[in-house]
């Protein structure tokens, strides 16, 4: 037996011995006993309140698999005024489909029983009490739409509750799993689920962890697609209402532990590996921001050594990437590489999580960001102009630093400004300041060649001058731009000739020509 099959029988066990599916289990049956015999008058909800847990308990009409109103789903999208749900959408992911039947119950309740209890269960979470929501069948379904909306208005440092459903339908799409996929929001719902009992209606997908019952033998799991498998090669009853799940667990735990494990076929585990393996790859980004550190000294002392020479780092790479001279050299474009796949994979996530939970990009990684960023594209700027290519802020960048960009200043965050210290080490604030250098440069080659609209020509190039001395005079510019062997004080001497002495007088210009650059940076 591989570990991953071990951990989801041991899962099992786990969940069973825990004693909250009996709770559950009792509690549903109370309500159903008490209320069965009214259960067309739509939904029930009771509270029991318990020392240590409180249960909520939903409780539904019966209604028919077959029936097309079990197939069918609602499409949810747009405001909070038109979509409860609307802090799941997120940039890439804007709208999702609900179980129909299920939303309909949720919404019959929701500007009454539903509100209220919400406001009661969040008051009970910040007292550190535990909370149980369950449900069977369609109940069970709407007990999990209640907890997905109830999560999204509790603090992060207050219990979670526990969403138990006993087989229900399922409730959302393809999308509403890609929104909840890895999300803390999954780790809240335990899906019991007989094998022979618990629908899985084409179109729909399944979030969360699954206790997954067949006569006497259980497997607990949390791969999606492998509870899709395991529940979709059995034949269903026709009605989604009342299954004693009572006698289910009784038989489970009264069988012998090495008993009552059911053993999957060994290619579904397989998979289920490979997908787990893909997960961690993909969703470890946070943990490996700590990592990808190393390949930023790796371009800090990089920079450090480009300045010893005279030439800064854009223009010491924009030459080796030509005619690479060292193995040092070829490293940075290796570690240059590594960066950005990191953060195009890292933005690529993020975008996928609802807008609500993008603090995951916490502060000190919009830093991180900023900073790489500052750093590492001015290097891709660097290969931009060297391969032909021109127009980079308007048509060459690389969108997820436009991303990043918005998000450092939609969080209100500002790099961190040296007014009065050594400006050495400052990396220039705007990242596409050695494109507006080449845009300015090709500017200087087409006026040499051509007499009319030079004008035009040389009101660009005063409005370079004019957006690099507001970063001059606001301390927003490395002092590297002035190193002679630079891009930078080439176009300076170009456009100064151009310029002539006749020219009238600016601050940038006497700036330049008294060369107070020379002391540029240096602390007050």
């Amino acid at each position: 037996m591989d570990s991953s099959s071990l951990k989801c029988l041991e899962l099992g066990e786990l969940v069973l011995n825990s004693g909250l599916l009996h709770k559950s289990w009792n509690r549903i049956s109370e309500v159903y006993e008490s209320t069965h015999q009214n259960q067309d008058s739509g939904l029930q909800i009771k509270i029991y309140q318990e020392a240590i847990h409180t249960v909520v308990v939903f409780v539904a009409p019966s209604i028919r698999k077959n029936t097309p109103l079990n197939s069918a789903s609602t499409l949810l999208s747009g405001p909070q005024d038109q979509n409860p749900f609307h802090f799941l959408c997120s940039e890439k992911i804007s709208s999702f489909s609900i179980h129909t039947p299920t939303n309909q119950l949720f919404n019959s309740a929701y500007k009454n029983d539903l509100i209220q209890l919400k406001s009661e269960l969040l008051g009970l979470l910040k007292s550190k009490k535990h909370v149980i929501i369950t449900g069977t069948a369609i109940g069970g379904s709407v007990a999990s739409l209640f907890t997905l909306w109830l999560l999204e208005t509790v603090e992060p440092k207050l219990k979670r509750p526990l969403c138990i459903t006993f087989g229900s339908p399922l409730i959302g799409d393809a999308s509403l799993q890609q929104i909840l996929e890895n999300s803390l929001r999954s780790s809240c719902f335990l899906h019991v689920a007989d094998a022979t009992q618990t629908p899985i209606t084409q179109g729909f997908k399944p979030f969360g962890t699954f206790l997954i019952c067949f006569d006497s033998e259980y497997i607990c799991i949390d791969d999606p697609d492998a509870v899709t498998e395991l529940l979709g090669s059995t034949a269903y009853t026709d009605i989604l209402s009342w299954r004693d799940y009572g006698r289910v667990l009784d038989r489970l735990t009264q069988q012998e532990a090495g008993d009552s494990k059911l053993m999957i076929d060994e290619d579904v585990i397989s998979r289920m590996a490979e997908r787990a393996e893909k997960t961690k790859q993909r969703f470890d980004q946070l943990k490996k921001l700590n990592e990808i550190k190393i390949s930023m000294i790796f371009l800090e002392w990089y920079k450090k050594k480009s300045k010893m020479e005279k030439t800064g780092y854009y223009d010491r790479f924009k030459t080796h990437v030509a005619c690479p001279v060292s193995p040092f050299d070829m490293d940075i474009e290796k570690r240059k590489r590594e960066l950005n796949d990191y953060w195009i994979s890292l933005v690529e996530e993020v975008e996928k999580k609802p807008q609500s939970r993008k603090a995951l990009l916490k502060t000190r990684s919009l830093y991180s960001g900023n900073n790489y960023k500052r750093m590492v594209e001015p290097l891709d700027i660097a290969e931009c102009y060297l391969s032909g290519r021109t127009g980079y802020r308007a048509s060459g960048r690389a969108r997820h630093y436009d991303v990043l960009e918005k998000w450092f200043k939609a969080e209100g965050l500002e790099p961190a400004r040296c007014e009065k210290r050594d400006l050495s080490d400052l990396l220039t604030f705007d990242s596409c300041f050695w494109s507006e250098v080449e845009e300015a440069m090709l500017v200087i080659n087409t006026m040499k060649t051509k007499v009319v609209g030079r004008d035009v020509l040389m009101e660009k190039l005063v409005r370079f001058e004019e957006y690099v001395w507001d970063m001059i005079r606001k301390r927003e510019v490395s002092p590297e731009i002035f190193l002679e062997g630079s891009s930078f004080m080439k176009w300076w001497r170009e456009y100064k000739e151009i310029r002539g002495f006749s020219s009238s007088r600016s601050d940038f210009t006497e700036f330049m020509n008294n060369r107070m650059y020379e002391s540029y940076g240096q602390a007050c």
